[in-house]
């Protein structure tokens, strides 16, 4: 049975990729690996829409929101956190564990943060250093404004940290012209590589907070990480660094508008397909969608569970549910990275034999059928 990945990470990873990753390793320090990463340290700014260096982390993406707390912060300064899902949540986990004061902006999953719910915040809590968001909140497939609310803090002291995890690429984003200090990154989201390294670009506001933050770090230090730029501060992940150069020439050769402009195509047809096979969208408001994932409640009398089940065992594909209290109702289509039409098809179609094995009634085809129409109309 072949097997494939419809999660909002980790994605498919291309055979391009898989192939790059797969050479012999070079030394971490040798004259080839040096060429290597002086490329791929000029190639990941624009992406970030920022004039910064971007340093890479052998780390999960967690491993990076860790390092932005560690580093810019100090015990006993208070923060604010916008939440709006379980990855706002693990921020506000995150800056507990390191004894900060948080202040939360919650919003109900499936819903955006209000900026002006996140100005008013500040107004009553002027004496925070730092502002955390979640860009594309991968829980609900909730998309925050976080240009709006880096505007709220761009001529203010105020560190706004930015968990574009999984928003990178498929959605457009300035760091430099939307005052955000620090961005955060993967690389098994948009950049279609396995897990294992993360990705930090820093603000000058940023690096004076990390110059002032009295906080024991060393492998998350920032501080080593541009001491030694552009060349890893300790062992780097070399595999995944190989792939990464070959990513950032994909990436390149597809071009970013047609890159986001697939994946807003892929979003709106896994929308149109599921709303025909009786599920209703969970994120309300279009806008405010991620094209990063699809995600939707099911239908009466369908357990996600099972259907997930199902769709693992019976079909080979690997889908995600809902998480904390959205679990066993919620499904999560994703389809980031290199899905196209003729994938996400694939997945509709085991999705619609899973639901005929669970008995749900419905016309066989008619999700596969808007994948397939939207895909023609809209020309992708």
């Amino acid at each position: 049975m072949k097997l494939r990945l419809a999660t909002p990470g980790p994605t498919e990873v291309p055979q391009r990729l898989l192939l790059a990753g797969a050479r012999e390793i070079i030394h971490h320090r040798s004259t080839e690996m040096e060429q290597l990463i002086h490329e791929i340290s000029g190639g990941l700014p624009p992406l970030f829409g920022t004039s910064a260096p971007v340093y890479t982390i052998a780390s999960s993406g967690t491993g990076a929101m860790e390092a932005a707390v560690a580093n810019c912060f100090s015990a006993g300064d208070e923060v604010l956190v916008v939440s709006n899902g379980y990855f706002g949540e693990r921020f506000q986990a995150i800056c507990t564990s390191y004894g900060l004061v948080v202040h939360v902006v919650e919003s109900d999953w499936g819903t955006s943060a209000d900026p002006e719910r996140v100005a008013a915040a500040y107004r009553e809590h002027p004496g925070i250093k730092g502002a955390f968001v979640v860009y594309s909140e991968t829980s609900t497939g909730a998309l925050n404004d976080v240009e709006a609310i880096g505007r709220i803090f761009r001529d203010t002291d105020v560190v706004v940290v930015v968990d574009a995890i999984s928003g990178l690429l498929v959605h457009p984003l300035e760091m430099d012209a939307w005052g955000l200090d620090v961005v955060l990154a993967a690389s098994h989201k948009g950049f279609m590589l396995p897990p294992g390294l993360a990705f930090v670009a820093l603000s000058d506001k940023a690096w004076t907070a990390v110059e002032r933050s009295t906080g024991p770090n060393y492998y998350w230090s920032f501080e080593r990480l541009r001491h030694f730029y552009p060349m890893s501060s300790s062992s780097p992940a070399v595999s995944l660094l190989l792939a990464l150069h070959e990513s950032l020439k994909m990436l390149d050769e597809e071009g970013m508008e047609a890159f986001r402009g697939r994946h807003a195509v892929l979003g709106r047809a896994a929308e149109r397909g599921l709303l025909k096979l009786g599920f209703s969208t969970f994120v309300q408001a279009p806008h405010r969608r991620s094209h990063v994932i699809t995600s939707a409640l099911a239908p009466e009398g369908i357990d996600t569970g099972r259907l997930l089940k199902t769709l693992s065992t019976s079909y080979g594909v690997t889908m995600t549910g809902g998480q904390a209290h959205l679990k066993g109702k919620l499904i999560r289509v994703g389809h980031v990275g290199a899905a196209d039409a003729l994938d996400l098809s694939g997945i509709f179609g085991a999705l619609e034999m899973a639901l005929l094995d669970l008995g749900h009634t419905f016309t066989p085809g008619s999700g596969v059928g808007e994948i397939i129409r939207t895909f023609h109309e809209e020309g992708r």
